[in-house]
């Protein structure tokens, strides 16, 4: 039997109709890997988000805009650009419950963030204005950039992948700074900005801060999906 996957939604009102949405590579990279992705809007009552978990079987966690500074005790920078105040709640619940539930998680640029500062991390909000990277992290253009990342050895993600090195696509301007508890850094870029973490003592759970979503025809990236979906059974 096919696992369901849960994925958050993204979430827009601002000069139009409200409207939940996700871009359908995360869908489509989720139906190759053999599961059935379930799409998932915003929900900020608990116990709503607790019975929709015990409903299906893992999850993927998408990119988005940024992780609200508070959350980790900062002001907010001028480049950051936060998520919907109403996405914030549901992405914190959905991530605490899940993770209290050990549901299999795949968490993806913002999504791998917000983990980090859920438990205890920080962020660094703007990669270019930080002066800690001479690497481009995010085209000015928002197009896509490419850029190497070495991964650890004996890690999950080292695993999955079965490399050492990969070639990822880039499209994140903020990077995780000081670790939360129990997150263990898995993969970095040249610079040594932390582009994979996995949670020790978990069943399933591993963030990265590229988008595996845009790059399934690369078989290295789709095994991520592959992994997450046999987690899930």
């Amino acid at each position: 039997m096919k696992p369901i996957i849960g994925v958050n939604c993204d979430y827009e009102e601002k000069g139009k109709q409200p409207y939940s949405f996700v871009n359908r590579n995360y869908s489509e990279a989720i139906i190759s890997a053999g599961g059935i992705p379930l799409l998932l809007p915003i929900i900020k009552d608990a116990d709503d988000v607790r019975k929709l978990l015990e409903r299906i079987d893992g999850l993927v966690l998408t990119g988005g805009n940024d992780v609200p500074p508070q959350r980790y005790g900062k002001e907010c920078h001028q480049k950051t650009r936060r998520v919907h105040p109403d996405k914030d709640i549901s992405d914190n619940l959905l991530v605490n419950i899940a993770i209290q539930m050990k549901k299999p998680i795949l968490a993806i640029c913002y999504s791998a963030q917000l983990a980090n500062v859920i438990f205890g991390g920080s962020l660094i909000q703007d990669i270019p204005t930080s002066n800690v990277s001479r690497i481009v992290h995010k085209e000015l253009k928002n197009k896509q950039y490419t850029h190497s990342v070495t991964v650890e050895k004996n890690s999950r993600l080292h695993k999955i992948l079965g490399t050492e090195y990969i070639k990822t696509n880039s499209v994140h301007h903020q990077a995780m700074d000081k670790l939360g508890k129990g997150l263990i850094a898995t993969a970095h870029a040249e610079d040594g900005i932390v582009e994979a973490i996995e949670l020790e003592n978990y069943p399933f759970f591993v963030g990265v801060q590229w988008h595996p979503e845009r790059m399934t025809a690369d078989h290295c990236h789709a095994l991520l999906f592959s992994a997450l979906v046999a987690a899930s059974k």
